[in-house]
């Protein structure tokens, strides 16, 4: 975890479970060595346990969109995109990943709100992953934690956005470990919050 961010170890230690930290470990330790084939197959093997839709059963090519409309595009194409992203070479599309899952948990986010409140849908259409995660929030709906690991996600996504990494300490902003751990983030707070919707296809 050197070479992670200090939002992201929050994470990491806060939000993934055992098996997910072995993935993320094991990439990060045996990839450079062995190439990252094996080991993405184990992070898929990791996504396909939080549930719901993930990268691990999407096309990894976004030729092939299985979403060409509607609100199942909105909340899963991100997720598509960030699967290609992690087959391709996870530690050059580093931040398009992290941007991916963050498009992926703030459109889940505006779901979220536009079914938890009357007009939701006139109000949150267009809300940022931040305005959102502070509505929630506000709602007292959800339970602190995840509340806590929305909040710290927003960090990550907005450095993804609008940061070029100045810091001289250094070689670039996002590592390898910082996509693979936003990546299982945005799943794991995204199915929660889809499933307290009933918006977890069975």
């Amino acid at each position: 975890m050197k070479h992670a961010l200090p939002d992201t170890r929050w994470l990491y230690e806060q939000l993934l479970n055992h098996g997910q930290q072995t993935a993320v470990d094991d990439f990060a330790a045996k990839c450079p060595m062995h190439g990252q084939a094996e080991f993405v197959a184990h992070l898929w093997e990791t996504d396909a346990e939080i549930g719901g839709i993930g990268g691990y059963l999407l096309p990894k090519n976004p030729i092939q969109n299985p979403f060409p409309g509607g609100m199942e595009r909105t909340l899963y194409r991100p997720l598509q995109y960030a699967a290609s992203e992690l087959e391709r070479d996870v530690a050059h599309g580093a931040r398009y990943i992290v941007q991916y899952a963050g498009m992926h948990l703030e459109a889940v986010t505006r779901q979220y709100l536009m079914r938890s409140q009357t007009l939701g849908s006139l109000r949150h259409s267009q809300s940022t992953l931040g305005k959102a995660v502070h509505q929630i929030a506000k709602l007292r709906t959800i339970d602190e934690k995840t509340i806590q690991s929305l909040l710290v996600f927003v960090r990550l996504y907005n450095m993804s956005k609008h940061e070029v990494n100045q810091d001289e300490s250094r070689d670039r902003l996002f590592s390898a470990e910082d996509a693979l751990i936003a990546y299982l983030s945005a799943r794991i707070l995204g199915f929660r919050l889809l499933t307290e919707i009933g918006l977890v296809p069975s």
